[in-house]
C-alpha cells in the first residue's frame, strides 16, 4: 500500500502521460483523415498504395490539413547505424491521400526530428520541439494557404520524443525527453 502512495507522489509515468495524451486527443475531437467520409474508402480497408515520395525520412511528424492533405515534417535522413549518425531535416512534404501524390512544401526554419505536430483550429500546423543538433524548444507554424512558415514563441524548455494535443485553443505538450525523461505537461498557448 505504501508503494502506491509513493508512486503517486512521484507523478505520472511516461506511459500514463502518453495514455492521457491519447485520451485528450479523442476527447478534443481533433479532425482526422480517418474521420473524413470522403477519405475513408482510400484509407480504411484498402491496401497500402505505393507512392513515389521524393524523400524518405525517419522519426518525422505529421498533421492533417483542412483540405485532407497530410503535412509531413522533418525527421532524419536515415536511421542510426554503428557507423552513421543521421542528419535532421528541415524539409516538409504534402501527401494527398485521395490520389497518392506527394508535393514539396516550403522547408522549416529549423531542422528537426523526434518532434510533434498539431493542426490548429484555423487550419495552420504547429511543429513543436524536437531534436536538431541538440534538443530544441522552438515552435514553427505552417500556413498551407501561403506555403510559409513563421516562428512562434518557444516552449518553456527543450524537449523531444514528446506528444502534443490540441484542446480548444490550448496545446498540451506531454512528456518526452530533454537531459532526462520528462513527466511534465506544458500548456502552450499561441
Amino acid at each position: 500500500m505504501q508503494d502506491k502512495c509513493e508512486d503517486k507522489a512521484r507523478g505520472p509515468s511516461r506511459r500514463q502521460v502518453l495514455a492521457g495524451a491519447a485520451v485528450a486527443a479523442l476527447a478534443a475531437g481533433t479532425r482526422s483523415v480517418l474521420a473524413d467520409p470522403k477519405l475513408q474508402g482510400t484509407i480504411r480497408g484498402s491496401k497500402p498504395t505505393p507512392t513515389m515520395a521524393p524523400m524518405r525520412r525517419y522519426m518525422a511528424a505529421a498533421a492533417t490539413l483542412a483540405d485532407g492533405r497530410i503535412l509531413v515534417t522533418g525527421g532524419y535522413d536515415q536511421p542510426w547505424t554503428d557507423e552513421i549518425t543521421p542528419s535532421p531535416l528541415n524539409s516538409a512534404m504534402l501527401y494527398d491521400p485521395r490520389n497518392g501524390t506527394w508535393t514539396t512544401a516550403a522547408p522549416m526554419m529549423t531542422p528537426r526530428a523526434r518532434h510533434a505536430a498539431v493542426t490548429l483550429p484555423d487550419g495552420r500546423v504547429a511543429v513543436i520541439g524536437g531534436m536538431g543538433l541538440s534538443a530544441t524548444a522552438s515552435v514553427e507554424i505552417y500556413d498551407a494557404r501561403t506555403n510559409q512558415w513563421r516562428s512562434a514563441p518557444s516552449l518553456a524548455q527543450p524537449r523531444y520524443d514528446h506528444s502534443a494535443v490540441l484542446d480548444g485553443g490550448n496545446i498540451y505538450v506531454l512528456g518526452g525527453s530533454a537531459a532526462s525523461m520528462l513527466s511534465s505537461v506544458e500548456l502552450y498557448q499561441l
